[in-house]
């Protein structure tokens, strides 16, 4: 049992893949403090890639000497004092014919990222794999428009806090600096980079859920009914019971 959100983890799973029927496995994200959990092997890729390394059935985890990628590693805080290469752009532009300098200096200005020290690795793993022990800070789901729907907007139907949506960030800032600053649910496309590191395909989206909305997504499976007749009912003049009509 998660103690802090009150929810049973492989349960949220069990859920997740059995009742809605996500086709690609959740994965449990864990900002560490004082280091990987026990269990957990480092893994040299980008910082976005654990996703789909623990989609695998791994443990694993990035942190400032295992990594790839010098995006991941400014977005995580592990690179303060980073070059405008990376702070203001600079390499969307000399790679990517399609960035002016000035779209590249505000897609970084808008993208946030966690203060340095603020963890000293990000570790991930399958939802249904995570030892005892081991905190979760946030779930991530690769899944489709409709699925990401109901995932990342859970918290709106049941406290009316609207997800938020994002489209020009980096993946690592979408998926692990956003709901961890913000504390809310994030739905995202990804960056190119992102996509094709996690094998997204294009009908496929990421989800990222604070653990302080898990709750929320047990809560919207475990009650949910539509009845369309009746919303058609309420809603539609054209459906609407003819005057005098009985019930």
């Amino acid at each position: 049992m998660d103690k802090d959100s009150q929810v049973d983890l492989r349960y949220l799973n069990e859920l997740l893949v059995d009742r809605i029927k996500v086709k690609r496995r959740p994965i449990a994200i864990s900002y560490c403090t004082e280091g990987p959990p026990a269990g957990y092997e480092p893994v040299n890729v980008v910082a976005c890639a654990i996703v789909r390394e623990a989609e695998e059935g791994r443990r694993v985890y990035v942190d400032a000497g295992h990594h790839d990628c010098w995006v991941g590693q400014y977005h995580l805080g592990w690179l303060p004092k980073a070059a405008p290469l990376i702070t203001d752009g600079e390499y969307l532009t000399m790679a990517q014919g399609f960035f002016t300098p000035e779209g590249a200096r505000r897609n970084k200005a808008q993208s946030l990222s966690l203060p340095p020290g603020t963890i000293a690795a990000l570790a991930a793993a399958p939802l249904d794999m995570v030892p005892d022990g081991v905190r979760v800070d946030t779930l991530v789901c690769v899944t489709d428009p409709m699925h990401a729907m109901m995932i990342a907007g859970a918290a709106s139907v049941r406290e009316g806090t609207f997800p938020i949506g994002e489209v020009g960030p980096s993946a690592c800032v979408s998926l692990f600096a956003t709901p961890f600053l913000t504390g809310n649910s994030v739905f995202a496309t990804g960056d190119g980079g992102g996509r094709m590191h996690n094998r997204v395909a294009p009908s496929e989206m990421f989800v990222a859920i604070p653990r302080a909305h898990f709750r929320y997504i047990v809560e919207l499976i475990e009650n949910f009914r539509l009845d369309p007749d009746k919303m058609r009912e309420l809603i539609m003049p054209s459906h609407a019971p003819a005057a005098g009509a009985t019930a």
